[in-house]
């Protein structure tokens, strides 16, 4: 099986895999299969920052390129994993404001904007606790357990009609010819959210919106010429992709319910432990101007 060319078999495989996963835990209702959804075909993407240090940091440092990049990446992991254990409720909305900020950043392809970045990264957070509040309320209970998250955080609701009034302004802004795709957007992510319970919602964003836009970015820049495709980002992704499992299983023990009440709980505040390390890498690799090569 080949990762690049026209005849590659790997997108086919890969899509399919991942929209008979999502379909299966859409039919099913299971928790468990949504979160090992999120894990096999979402947490890869992140994983990628590893492949960028390499190329940016070994031409310079050589062989200890490695834990110049890793040292401190885990050191803000490890920091985010105590408080979460300290001040779940506090970790929490840092953690989703991270995600605001980060989603928006995402699918922001042309020039950043303030009320762009708010629309696109406010909608997989705003909307589940407009148009689903009690679950949504369960699901970040869940998240900052042992923690009792009785409503969504109110800053998020009051931020719905704000949300609303900048996506209208966003829409009249932009240029006539995008405007439709642009709408369908938004439409597309007001049904996702209002009728999908929260975590199958945020499933099906974080896999087939969130993590693709940050592999197709990768591909399309010239920085780095080892990701040339889907397969390849993969591949690269999976040292980290494992060692990122390994660090989650040595983790299951330290919690307490269920399985899936478990793998929920160390699924969403690993996300959260890993996302301040990437947008922080996000901004420095973001300085990096010249192209690379390995």
């Amino acid at each position: 099986m080949t990762t690049a060319g026209p005849r590659s078999l790997f997108n086919p495989l890969y899509w399919g895999s991942a929209t008979f996963c999502c379909v299966i835990s859409l039919w099913s209702g299971s928790v468990l299969v949504a979160l090992l959804t999120i894990i096999a075909f979402g947490l890869p993407h992140g994983a990628l920052d590893g492949e960028m240090a390499r190329q940016v940091l070994s031409p310079r440092f050589g062989r200890v390129w490695f834990p110049l990049f890793a040292l401190p990446y885990v050191m803000l992991i490890l920091l985010m994993l105590v408080s979460w254990r300290l001040y779940p409720v506090v970790t929490l909305s840092i953690f989703l404001a991270l995600s605001l900020w980060h989603f928006g950043n995402e699918m922001q392809v042309e020039r950043k904007s303030l009320p762009a970045i708010l629309v696109l990264g406010g909608a997989p957070l705003i909307l589940p606790c407009i148009f689903r509040p009690e679950e949504t309320a369960a699901l970040l209970g869940a998240m900052a357990h042992p923690a009792r998250i009785a409503a969504p955080p109110s800053w998020l609701i009051w931020l719905f009609p704000f949300w609303c009034a900048t996506a209208s302004a966003w829409l009249g802004a932009c240029r006539a010819t995008e405007r439709l795709q642009k709408l369908l957007q938004l439409v597309g992510f007001l049904a996702l959210f209002s009728l999908l319970p929260p975590l199958d919602a945020f499933m099906c964003y974080f896999v087939f919106q969130h993590a693709p836009a940050h592999v197709a970015a990768l591909i399309d820049d010239p920085r780095w010429p080892r990701l040339v495709s889907e397969g390849s980002a993969l591949r690269h992704a999976l040292p980290l992709t494992i060692a990122t499992l390994i660090l989650g299983a040595a983790l299951f023990p330290l919690y307490t319910g269920t399985v899936s009440e478990r793998l929920l709980t160390i699924t969403f505040q690993l996300l959260a432990a890993l996302t301040l390390p990437h947008m922080i890498f996000d901004v420095f690799i973001g300085r990096q101007k010249m192209p690379l090569r390995a």
